[in-house]
């Protein structure tokens, strides 16, 4: 085993060690794949030895106050060491002087649409006409699509459903389409999180994002997701095209939602709390009492600008907070409704949430699989649960989070 310094080389450590990194790697075999282990903040990086290239040694990179410093391990013959050493090191080299100039312009685009978990025509319309959300151009898929729905607890298909999805696309500038996917993907979560918000239905990704082709070359929105199984006495049935229904009702994006992005940018609280609504959506269908305390969750963390975190004051060297999450709740609330309306969803609402919070219990229909047991002498808890409970707190939700987004209720002075 023989270890060999190459020196000191000028790249920052965290925001140029991947780019330098993949330029490395180009230099060395020809492509951007090659072994490498991350750091924990203290272990030094590990790539190498590549599968194939003039080298079968190892590469340790570790921060430096000039940059990076590299040192090359091998375990074959001395012999070979030295030849290896300045491979490494021209490549150490050329890859630092690449930083920055070999970036290009990447076109990604994606399908989205609402969660398919009801059956029947979607209630959400198509899109009127092309949008942008931020970085994030909208377009019309201009198809309405079948596809079976199907139920993660029953194992089985429920019936059909047709949607209307959309494309989304969006530009990066970056060295590698490797780096585009996780930006891309971020915007598609931040997109489904702002239509969920307006809309009232989950949106999610229908396709992971691509590299559009070329320029004419776009995405289209299929006619069928998935298999769909023919139906007994319908083998006759013609071919699902897609076709828009005439009496389909048409939605548009309105300004305030457009205008959300940057606004999400300049406030991480109010980003964490539309994050933590889309997830609790995303939640609803299949663990209703996990989505009801993060529902309580996103109201709670808006809140949070209203009450700042305060140390206990029953005695002098009392050390721990005080209990604030509740009074932080209320006056979140409060930004959209009136006191007796607060009162009514926040005892029971907080109730429900400290006890899956803190006990593990479950109130809605997870415990039978989905499945409300009708009852004619009784009331089925967990259809009250489901469908009144959690869908008041949603709402309540909703209406905080687009008002602090810009939203102004129908009938007040500044409407549009």
């Amino acid at each position: 085993m023989w270890e060999q310094d190459i020196g000191v080389f000028p790249v920052s450590f965290q925001q140029q060690g991947d780019e330098w990194a993949y330029h490395l790697s180009m230099n060395l075999t020809g492509n951007e794949h090659m072994a490498a282990s991350g750091t924990d903040g203290q272990c030094p990086v590990e790539l190498g030895p590549p599968l194939g290239g003039p080298v079968n040694s190892k590469l340790y990179v570790r921060p430096h106050e000039g940059g990076i410093t590299c040192a090359v391990i091998g375990d074959d013959s001395e012999r070979s060491a030295q030849e290896q050493v300045e491979t490494w090191r021209r490549a150490a080299a050329s890859a630092a002087s690449s930083l920055g100039r070999h970036n290009r312009t990447f076109v990604w685009e994606a399908i989205l649409g609402t969660s398919p978990q009801t059956y029947g025509l979607d209630h959400i319309g198509p899109l009127t006409r092309p949008q942008r959300l931020g970085p994030v151009q909208l377009t019309p898929g201009g198809v309405c699509t079948r596809e079976q729905v199907f139920s993660e607890r029953t194992g089985q298909g429920l019936g059909f459903r047709h949607s209307f999805p959309v494309i989304a696309s969006g530009e990066v500038t970056t060295y590698s389409w490797r780096r585009v996917q996780p930006i891309a993907e971020l915007c598609l979560r931040r997109t489904c999180a702002l239509l969920s918000l307006f809309t009232g239905g989950t949106w999610i990704p229908r396709s992971h994002p691509r590299q559009r082709p070329g320029p004419g070359e776009h995405m289209q929105v299929p006619a069928v997701f998935g298999h769909i199984p023919q139906l007994p006495g319908l083998a006759d049935e013609p071919e699902w095209r897609g076709e828009v229904p005439p009496d389909a009702e048409f939605f548009e994006v309105p300004g305030w939602v457009e205008n959300a992005w940057p606004k999400l940018d300049a406030d991480a609280g109010l980003a964490r709390a539309v994050d933590a609504l889309y997830e609790a959506m995303r939640l609803e269908q299949e663990h209703p009492s996990l989505a009801h305390l993060t529902f309580v969750a996103a109201i709670e963390g808006f809140g949070m600008r209203f009450v700042p975190d305060a140390k206990c004051d029953c005695h002098p060297e009392c050390r721990h907070p005080k209990p604030v999450a509740q009074k932080r709740f209320r006056k979140a609330l409060k930004t959209v409704m009136t006191d007796r309306e607060v009162q009514q969803i926040a005892r029971l609402a907080y109730k429900l949430r400290s006890s899956t919070g803190h006990h593990g219990s479950l109130f809605g229909s997870e415990v039978t699989f989905g499945y409300s047991h009708l009852r004619l002498f009784d009331v089925a808890h967990e259809a009250v649960f489901d469908y009144a409970i959690l869908g008041q707190l949603r709402n309540a939700s909703r209406r905080v989070l687009a008002e602090a987004l810009g939203y102004t209720p129908a009938g007040s002075k500044s409407a549009r």
